[in-house]
């Protein structure tokens, strides 16, 4: 009798440990999956509403109303803007920088690189700041020298 119960035991034991090596759960997103996730949700995407910019440390009065929208795609992300021109097309595509999770590149252009330098998608509302330098030639606004920075939050 007592092998019995010890035979039970180690059945009901092994049983756990298969449960529990099973899981039950889906495997957690990688940072880049997350952070695409965060930054467009999915194919609906996010609008980003712009509340300042700023040239070469300046506040500046152009992209009044200026909004972004990001969604995630497959196979592409794509963006849209109103009131971007010239730094943003009105539409277009988008793509982390590889698996760096501070660069977004616009339009499959290695020179339209734009920095999150500041992220925080559990504020309230969330928050979203790209800085693009466009010192060198090349970029969207090619010929247009020095440092944007835009804040966004999305309500």
């Amino acid at each position: 009798m007592p092998n019995i119960k010890n035979l039970i035991l180690a059945l009901v034991c092994v049983g756990l440990v298969f449960l529990q090596a099973c899981g039950g759960g889906s495997t957690p997103p990688t940072p880049e999956e997350q952070r695409l996730i965060d930054l467009a949700l999915g194919p609906t995407g996010v609008v980003w509403n712009m509340t300042s910019v700023t040239f070469e440390g300046s506040p500046s009065t152009d992209f009044i109303g200026m909004t972004l929208t990001l969604r995630l795609g497959d196979p592409t992300n794509a963006y849209a803007t109103t009131n971007g021109d010239p730094v943003f097309g009105s539409t277009g595509t988008w793509a982390l920088n590889g698996t760096s999770l501070t660069e977004v590149i616009l339009d499959g252009n290695a020179d339209n690189v734009f920095v999150i330098s500041n992220f925080d998608p559990e504020s309230t509302p969330a928050t979203l700041t790209l800085t693009v330098n466009w010192t060198d030639p090349g970029g969207t606004i090619e010929g247009t020298n020095g440092t944007y920075v835009f804040n966004f939050e999305h309500n």
